[in-house]
């Protein structure tokens, strides 16, 4: 009986040695917030904000929890991270993994304002953060120490194959910043496009035509161990404790393609990331020019359970050549003095948690600085959050959480005039070639902006969530489409003049959301299924600061509903 025993036990050995720390859990993983409530819950700073992690990486945040000395909902919470720290679904013998996953969420959204609202940049639920209505994640590892995942989708494309309004050079005489210079031949911009402002849509394309083209969105290989990853590919990827949206790296960019190396310990972490960009910047098949990447370096410190600080120190690097030379990971990316080819930008985080529940943070982002000794010849350059999070289980029964967040970016935040931080993404499609969707990398709204933040929000983890939220918005007139040069020329200097919000004319607008989500019970363990939506009201006005006069009044209501399916 023995030998039987031992025998079984040999044949199940290759099931069980092999656990994958090279893994990357998604980043819009439950796994994020289930730890983030117990960290607070149990008193601690937040764990990392450089996010996603590897499994080695989330293996090390939750062992820093005393699971022995956890009791109420924190213990439920440990349990439920616990079941996340997983391996691809089905090892082999001799160390090979691989896993298989569907996922299909059919979603309609609804409003009711057509009219007036009529682009993505309208929505409180834009194309990046909806469902897609077909998903096919493929998974494989080998031992411990690689693994590769890619996915395919189905889905409704970003833009509509007819319907849409297109502008280019004949529009933005300037350009768009530096990122977009004049050119002879249009590039195509949509400002306008039929699948936002119909009054009802969804993501299932109604012909094969419009479906999107550019997928996949998560597709990366990876390798680790227990204090180290690297993930080369493309992936989303956070850096930062907002609530909002964050300064040097920010996730409300549908993706990234990216060289990514971490290495972590308890009380230190370093991450070095080089994100890597398109620059061909007409409506058609061209290609390649010239290099642009953001080079990037982080140190993130842990000397106390209640303290948790980062720095960074990054650059953005463009030019016809790369030279190897300036992917030294450990140099000082300021002193690389070319402006013609780079551009520096610096940050700090920080998180303290001085009580049980309640989580301070703050984010600094620094673009430009005039030293004593300098010309002002280019303007400031810098941005600020801060905020306060407070959470509690109520009855030890799911985490209730309250959020109050500030938020301030100069007017030339990511504005230069030879290299600056401003990115695109190109879509095709079949009748309108490659338009192309523009990014600020950092801050979603980009600089010239005020806004004021708060939420609330109820979460039973594994059972349901409900969330009610309200941003109120001053933005000034400084956009993309604005020249950061007072004479309107985009190759000089950046020295528009103005405070925030700068400009004669104010944009005021008011989000209000009331969101939730629903996880059927009593299913198959090998499924899941949950019902989304989102109920939105968005207001807008303009102020003209002189008259004190009101004008551009609009207002629109918008809905969203998901039923999601996972196998």
């Amino acid at each position: 009986m023995r030998k039987i025993l031992l025998l079984i036990l040999l044949s199940l050995t290759p099931f069980l040695l092999f656990s994958t720390d090279a893994y990357f859990i998604d980043i819009e993983s439950p796994f994020y917030d289930i730890v983030d409530d117990l960290y607070l819950l149990e008193g601690m700073a937040k764990p990392s904000q450089a996010r996603p992690y590897s499994m080695a990486q989330a293996r090390l945040i939750l062992s820093r929890v005393d699971k022995d000395n956890l009791d109420g909902y924190s213990a439920t919470l440990f349990q439920i991270a616990k079941e996340y720290l997983k391996d691809v679904r089905w090892q082999m013998p001799g160390g090979f993994g691989f896993g298989a996953y569907l996922s299909i969420a059919p979603e309609m959204y609804v409003h009711s304002n057509g009219k007036e609202f009529r682009s993505e940049y309208d929505w409180a639920y834009g194309y990046d953060d909806r469902n897609r209505f077909l998903k096919v994640g493929l998974e494989f590892s080998v031992g411990e120490y690689f693994y590769t995942y890619a996915d395919l989708m189905y889905t409704m494309g970003r833009y509509a194959a007819d319907g849409a309004v297109t502008s280019g050079n004949s529009d933005y005489p300037d350009g768009i910043g530096a990122i977009l210079p004049v050119k002879d031949n249009q590039f195509i911009l949509v400002d306008e496009n039929k699948h936002y402002y119909d009054l009802v849509s969804s993501n299932i394309p109604p012909v094969s035509g419009e479906f999107e083209f550019e997928w996949p969105k998560r597709a990366f290989v990876s390798f680790g161990d227990k204090s180290w990853s690297f993930l080369f590919g493309r992936d989303r990827v956070n850096w930062g404790n907002s609530h909002v949206a964050n300064f040097i790296i920010d996730d409300h960019v549908g993706y990234h393609d990216m060289a990514r190396l971490t290495f972590f310990l308890d009380k230190f972490s370093y991450e070095t990331t080089t994100l890597f960009f398109e620059t061909r910047g007409l409506g058609r098949e061209e290609v390649e020019e010239e290099v642009k990447m953001l080079l990037t370096h982080r140190l993130e410190f842990r000397p106390f359970k209640w303290l948790d600080f980062a720095i960074s120190e990054n650059v953005m690097y463009k030019a016809p050549v790369l030279s190897l030379q300036y992917l030294n990971p450990g140099f000082i990316f300021h002193n690389l003095n070319n402006r013609s080819m780079f551009n520096a930008i610096a940050s700090a985080e920080v998180n303290v948690t001085p009580i049980r529940g309640l989580d301070l943070y703050a984010q600094f982002v620094l673009d430009q600085a005039v030293a004593p000794n300098e010309s002002a010849s280019q303007g400031n350059a810098w941005g600020f959050l801060a905020g306060a999070e407070y959470k509690f289980s109520p009855s030890d029964q799911g985490v209730l959480s309250f959020n109050v967040e500030f938020d301030y970016t100069t007017p030339l935040l990511y504005r230069r005039d030879k290299v600056d931080f401003l990115m695109y993404q190109r879509s095709f499609t079949l009748d309108m070639n490659y338009p192309l969707k523009l990014y600020y990398i950092g801050y979603r709204y980009g600089g010239d902006v005020m806004l004021l933040h708060a939420g609330i929000k109820y979460d039973h983890h594994d059972i349901f969530s409900i969330s009610l939220t309200g941003e109120g918005m001053l933005k000034g007139e400084m956009d993309m489409a604005k020249s950061h040069n007072t004479d309107g020329n985009n190759n000089e200097y950046p020295n528009y003049q103005g405070t925030t919000p700068s400009g004669e004319k104010i944009q005021q607008i008011i989000f209000v959301t009331l969101a939730g989500e629903y996880n059927i019970p009593r299913l198959p363990d090998w499924m899941e299924m949950s019902v989304e939506s989102s109920l939105s009201f968005i207001g807008s006005q303009y102020l003209e600061k002189s008259s004190g006069m009101i004008s551009g009044q609009k207002g629109d209501v918008q809905f969203s509903l998901a039923l999601k399916l996972s196998i």
